[in-house]
């Protein structure tokens, strides 16, 4: 990684411009579907979301995980509990590790071998014995399973089920980024393809960002994509957080009126927040976590009403993982389309013909897998990280 920040007056003068034009007439450059970093109006941010969801789909998906939708494919599937039983079967049979991540469906969690979030379930798989992984999450997820574990066979049920906010960067536009800020090291939220991970310095996730980003030896950081987590690491350290402008559309939804609507109805309340949520919403919070660090709270909190705002498949195990306590959600639920695209029956047939497999190109497993080692031996420690390599007999690589 790079130590030392070049200068780059100009850009630094840009940038700061357009932070202020961000107040007035900030403007939206589209590429392709990826869009160069410029500080966004909001209004101009629900334009770019509309766009993305037309070209990659997300409209149509929507439509179809509307309830009406979900129950008349239920009714036309098989009995669900039968569904659940054939797959336990199948996964005896071909010795396969089921992992699901936490806002997939209700049914879907039952059945897998483990519940968590992206990092938690590439662990879990790089821990595991099991050669035939099936991923039952989003496509960035599962080829970050196939980047630590390349050997294995990794399945994911439905091949489209992609990411909004990985979609919102790419790898030529995180090269221009780079150009435009030379010398400054880029933290990759894990929310990223593997290609971009594999051009970036380090990754971090939700839980670590502001542990990694200040173990970075650097007064300026570019921290890619989502802008939200990065304004909410700016709070925790010096250096200058340059965020690209991207953001979860599940926790960019949840507005500051929700949790004061919900403290009038509610007013002994404890709010929970993720980080991908917006500053102003982060501001009226009680408590900010990392799904992970939801479910933690949850089970050893004191409280006994707890709101999170969070996707609604997260809050709905918390609820069934603590029955004692009212569990509700800021506002109304949100939703992940891409994670409920995801349906008993896919991973069934996904078991059934092993589809569809993940393969990410050697020359991209080497280079993303340099980030993900950096972040683990800050996070969990050089000897673990040593034992979930060794595990794969990957060479030694120099970080």
């Amino acid at each position: 990684m790079e130590n030392e920040v070049k200068k780059n007056n100009g850009a630094d003068q840009e940038d700061k411009e357009n932070h202020e034009k961000e107040k007035i007439n900030g403007k939206t450059h589209v590429q392709g579907q990826v869009r160069e970093y410029k500080p966004l109006l909001e209004k101009e941010r629900v334009e770019y979301a509309r766009e993305i969801f037309r070209s990659k789909g997300y409209a149509e998906k929507w439509k179809k995980l509307s309830p009406l939708f979900l129950k008349a494919k239920q009714e036309k599937d098989l009995n669900i509990k039968e569904i659940q039983e054939e797959i336990i079967k199948l996964k005896k049979e071909k010795e396969a590790l089921i992992l699901a991540h936490n806002y997939m469906l209700p049914e879907i969690q039952e059945i897998a071998d483990f519940v968590g979030d992206s990092l938690e379930l590439a662990i879990k798989a790089a821990e595991s014995s099991h050669q035939l992984i099936v991923f039952c999450g989003v496509h960035f997820m599962a080829e970050g399973v196939k980047v630590v574990s390349p050997e294995k066979t990794v399945l994911l049920p439905r091949l489209e089920a992609g990411c909004f906010m990985a979609d919102m960067i790419n790898i030529s536009a995180l090269r221009k980024f780079k150009e435009k800020y030379p010398g400054r090291p880029v933290v990759c939220y894990i929310n990223t393809d593997a290609e971009v991970k594999a051009e970036s310095d380090i990754c971090c996730t939700s839980a670590n960002a502001v542990s990694i980003v200040k173990s970075v030896n650097s007064p300026e950081v570019l921290f890619i994509p989502d802008r939200n987590l990065g304004l909410y690491v700016q709070r925790f350290t010096n250096q200058r957080i340059i965020p690209w402008d991207g953001w979860c559309n599940v926790h960019h939804r949840f507005k500051p009126e929700d949790i004061i609507r919900l403290r009038e109805k509610h007013p002994d309340v404890i709010v929970v927040v993720h980080p991908e949520c917006s500053p102003e919403v982060i501001d009226l919070a009680d408590e900010v976590f990392s799904t992970g660090g939801m479910v933690k709270f949850a089970k050893e909190s004191p409280h006994k009403k707890i709101a999170f705002a969070t996707e609604e498949g997260l809050v709905e195990r918390i609820r069934r993982e603590n029955p004692d306590k009212q569990i509700l959600s800021v506002g109304s639920p949100k939703t992940c389309v891409n994670m409920k695209s995801i349906r008993i029956q896919d991973v069934l047939e996904s078991l059934k013909e092993l589809k569809y497999k993940i393969e990410v190109p050697e020359e991209i497993i080497e280079k993303a897998r340099i980030p993900l080692i950096r972040m683990l031996e800050i996070s969990r420690g050089k000897e673990f990280t040593r034992k979930i390599f060794e595990r794969h007999q990957l060479p030694n690589i120099k970080t």
